[in-house]
């Protein structure tokens, strides 16, 4: 067995998930994953028996993920939606729970795409760290993970760097939470790979093992050697994740930006991807 296990974001594919997606987590274990992530964006649309029944039948693991938007924003300055961020993100760690995952991650901090006027102040980032402390010690109840996943400047104005994710872990003070890193957001923010991807190591829940345009790995510009060789120094042994939009739906299409196709299909640049991504493991970490 390798040391790194492999997640594919549902978002390859749909841009919405319900039980008429059930079969996604079939198409990825053909496709050789090892879990799924699975988005609770529209976490009314999450049926976790159906999901974990068939997590369970087809031998699956499972990580989540969201994005806070404006309306479930602990950042905000209005107390009602603060109060109904808190009470989105409890929801999906217990979804996340009921699933079978033990991992709740994203831009979970504030809402994306929110932009301000000058900087992020104080403010901001206590009532990120205060409404994340709540979710972390709930997470702590049903054995999830909270993960920090930092984004680029033009989807957050709180959260862009490993440094910056860091300290918000720090400020939340709570051991289950993880920092989950994007090599797709890092070639925007970060002046490098190594170093961030070193320092985050220890702890790290995820980290989305994208291309600068999102398309299959080792076809754009990040650095992947930086990026492996940090990770085996580092000792992590824990999931990385594909998040490319090869042939998107209009709605991910809008979401992401993505107004080209980066590869034939998405089960191509998967199978792809991930036989790029398991060649740089079997160098730096050593055959599978």
């Amino acid at each position: 067995m390798g040391k790194l296990r492999y997640a594919v974001h549902a978002y390859a594919w749909t841009g919405r998930w319900s039980n008429q997606t059930l079969d996604l987590i079939d198409r990825a274990k053909g496709l050789g994953f090892d879990a799924i992530e699975i988005p609770l964006a529209e976490i009314e649309r999450v049926d976790a028996k159906r999901i974990r029944e068939r997590l369970d039948a087809v031998g699956m693991a499972v990580i989540t993920s969201t994005a806070c938007s404006a309306e479930t924003d602990i950042t905000a300055d209005d107390e009602e939606t603060r109060r109904r961020g808190l009470e989105y993100l409890e929801r999906c760690v217990r979804a996340t729970a009921a699933i079978g995952a033990t991992c709740f991650t994203g831009v979970t901090y504030s809402a994306l795409g929110r932009r301000i006027a000058g900087f992020p102040d104080e403010r901001h980032w206590q009532r990120s760290a205060e409404g994340l402390k709540k979710v972390a010690r709930l997470g702590q109840e049903l054995g999830v993970t909270v993960g920090i996943e930092p984004v680029n400047r033009y989807e957050s104005f709180l959260v862009n760097t490993c440094e910056q994710a860091l300290r918000l872990k720090d400020m939340i003070g709570e051991p289950n939470v993880a920092i989950h890193l994007d090599a797709y957001h890092m070639n925007i923010e970060e002046n490098e790979f190594y170093e961030p991807t070193r320092r985050a190591a220890p702890y790290l829940c995820h980290y989305h093992l994208s291309e600068s345009h999102r398309g299959i790995p080792g076809t754009g510009t990040v650095d992947w050697d930086a990026i492996f060789r940090a990770l085996s120094e580092g000792g992590y042994q824990g999931l990385v994740g594909m998040e490319s939009f090869a042939e998107p739906s209009p709605a991910m299409a809008a979401a992401t930006c993505t107004w080209r196709a980066m590869a034939p299909s998405s089960d191509f640049a998967l199978r792809e991807g991930l036989s790029f991504l398991k060649r740089l493991e079997a160098k730096y970490f050593g055959e599978r």
